[in-house]
């Protein structure tokens, strides 16, 4: 039975819990979708890390690819960019009541992958 790679297993699980640790002021349904959100979308930017640049590519190629290509970065940034006018302050109000939850989830998908690279590092160090 072949093992899975350290990277992916690393992203995954630091999704997890961020997912978790993010979430713990909230209600149980809030975290169990937050939390499956973010590993699902880890796994996902970790499959694609597999296919380009390959689990043992330079760390800030894995760093950007595993950020960029996780579906919940791309959603985040999406947000961001279509609320843009009340994160500059042009307009203010209810409408903007959630402008800021953009940059804070793009903010969340910078780290699993450091927990993935940390998780390569530490199987390379005891192999």
């Amino acid at each position: 039975m072949m093992r899975p790679h350290p990277f992916l297993l690393g992203q995954v699980i630091g999704a997890l819990a961020v997912g978790l640790f993010t979430g713990v002021f909230l209600n149980i349904p809030t975290i169990v979708v937050f939390c499956l959100s973010l590993a699902g979308g880890a796994a996902v930017s970790a499959l694609i890390c597999r296919w380009r640049p390959g689990f043992d590519a330079a760390g800030w190629k894995l760093w950007l690819v595993g950020t960029f290509a996780n579906p919940v970065m791309l959603a985040a940034l999406a947000f961001t960019a279509s609320e843009y006018e009340c994160l500059l302050g042009r307009r203010t109000g209810w409408d903007c009541i959630l402008s800021g939850i953009g940059p804070f989830i793009a903010g969340l998908c910078c780290l699993p992958p450091i927990v993935g690279l940390l998780a390569r590092w530490w199987a390379r160090r005891r192999a």
